[in-house]
C-alpha cells in the first residue's frame, strides 16, 4: 500500500478533522480508502490504515492480516479485547468472520478501546465500524488497570504517527494485560522499535510476564508483529500460515509476505 502515499494528495481529501490529539485526514481513489494523521509534506506521511471499496472486510497489509493469527489455534467462545480502534480493520474482519463464515462461530464478547472521539467518528462515518461494535472512549492503559472482564485475544495497535505509547514499555501495563486475559489467552503486538536495543529491551520485559513469544518480521515493512502467551506458540509458523484454510482464502500471500517467525519458549 506505499503506493498510496503519491496519491496522498488534497485532490483525494474526503474528510479532515483536528483535535487535541492531532489531525486526521481520510483519503479516496477508486480503489481504497486511507488515513493518515499528517498534514504536511508526503515525506512525512505515514497511513494508519487501508480499505478497499470494494471488499470492506478484507486486512489488506501482511502486519495487520497478522493480527489475525490467533485463529490459527483458539478457544472459543472467543472473547476479544482490541486496543487502538484506526480504520477499525481488526473490527470489520472479526464481524464479517463471524456472521459470514464458519471461521468463528461463537463471539462472547468483543470491545475495543480508543482515546480519540475523533477517530471513532471517522470509523463510524468512513469506514465501516460495524453498527452494534462496542468501542470505550478510554485511554487504553486506564482501560485495562480497571478492566472486569477476561478476555483470551488481546490484539494492540496503538500508534501516534509510528511511534508506539509509552505505556508499552510499562511494566505495569503488562501485569494488567495479564490479570485480564485467560489462561489460554493469545496477545498480539503490532510494534515498531527503532533499534535493536529498544526492541531487546520490550522482549526482556515480554518474558517477566509471558512464557511464550513468537516474533514477526516481514520482507516489506518495518514493523514487528509480537505474539505472547502461556501456551507454546510453535504453531505460529509459515507453513501452518500457508496451509491453513482460513489463511489460503484471505491472505493467501501472507505467508510469503514474512520475512521470518523466532519463537522464544
Amino acid at each position: 500500500m506505499r503506493q498510496l502515499k503519491a496519491d496522498t494528495v488534497s485532490a483525494n481529501l474526503i474528510a479532515s478533522s483536528n483535535n487535541q490529539y492531532g489531525p486526521i485526514c481520510v483519503y479516496q481513489n477508486a480503489a481504497y480508502r486511507w488515513l493518515t494523521l499528517a498534514q504536511n509534506a508526503q515525506s512525512n506521511i505515514t497511513i494508519q490504515g487501508v480499505m478497499s471499496l470494494n471488499k470492506n472486510e478484507q486486512l489488506l497489509i501482511a502486519v495487520n492480516q497478522c493480527m489475525l493469527l490467533f485463529l490459527l489455534k483458539t478457544a472459543e467462545p472467543l472473547r476479544v479485547l482490541n486496543l487502538g480502534l484506526g480504520t477499525a480493520g481488526i473490527e470489520r474482519a472479526i464481524h464479517y468472520l463471524h456472521n459470514k463464515t464458519a471461521y468463528i462461530n461463537n463471539l462472547a464478547v468483543f470491545d475495543s478501546v480508543e482515546i480519540n472521539p475523533a477517530m471513532i467518528s471517522v470509523a463510524k462515518h468512513h469506514f465501516n465500524l460495524p453498527a452494534n461494535h462496542t468501542v470505550h472512549l478510554q485511554n487504553a492503559e486506564l482501560f485495562v488497570a480497571t478492566c472486569t472482564r477476561t478476555y483470551n485475544v488481546i490484539t494492540i495497535d496503538i500508534f501516534s504517527g509510528d511511534v508506539h505509547q509509552d505505556f508499552l514499555s510499562n511494566s505495569v501495563f503488562w501485569q494488567n494485560i495479564r490479570r485480564c486475559s485467560g489462561l489460554n489467552a493469545q496477545i498480539i503486538i503490532n510494534l515498531n522499535p527503532k533499534t535493536g536495543k529498544e526492541l531487546q529491551a520490550l522482549l526482556v520485559l515480554f518474558r517477566l510476564h509471558f512464557s511464550c513469544i513468537a516474533l514477526i518480521e516481514f520482507n516489506e515493512y518495518k514493523n514487528i508483529v509480537v505474539m505472547l502467551s502461556q501456551q507454546s506458540l510453535v504453531h505460529i509458523n509459515k507453513e501452518e500460515i500457508a496451509h491453513s484454510p482460513l489463511f489460503k482464502t484471505w491472505a493467501p500471500s501472507l505467508h510469503s509476505d514474512i520475512n521470518s517467525i523466532y519463537h522464544i519458549e
